[in-house]
């Protein structure tokens, strides 16, 4: 329930929203039909290339055309969004909610940004203002 403001908030921090994701190539135009207003939007499918192979990552930074340290990858599962991200060189966020924040752990020694929420990420990663 919270995708669509959280994307919103993203957006009015100024910041730019890609969604890419493991999803057939239909799910594009039914995510923009629900709302769904993203810079960049592709699926698996259409890329030809899924999480978590690490072509996927490096597709993402040139879909969203950024230095992976710019990047924050935000992802549910442990295995296929934080993990390879964090590998890939991008600035992991592992969204703790549903089945797959009480099925995984991080390894010992593995920090990362934990969010339980999209809307909340906003003030974490909101450009700095300069004056």
């Amino acid at each position: 329930p919270d995708a669509l403001p959280g994307l919103a908030a993203l957006r009015g921090a100024g910041l730019r929203v890609a969604v890419v994701a493991n999803q057939p190539a239909s799910r594009t135009a039914e995510l923009r039909a629900l709302g769904v207003d993203a810079e960049v939007m592709a699926m698996s499918d259409e890329l030809g290339v899924a999480k978590p192979d690490p072509a996927f990552f490096a597709r993402v930074l040139e879909l969203v055309d950024a230095p992976a340290e710019r990047v924050a990858y935000v992802g549910d599962r442990v295995d296929n969004d934080v993990l390879p991200a964090l590998r890939a060189g991008l600035r992991p966020v592992w969204l703790r909610r549903g089945p797959w924040a009480a099925l995984q752990r991080l390894p010992a020694g593995v920090a990362v940004t934990e969010a339980r929420g999209l809307p909340e990420l906003a003030g974490r990663f909101a450009p700095p203002v300069s004056g």
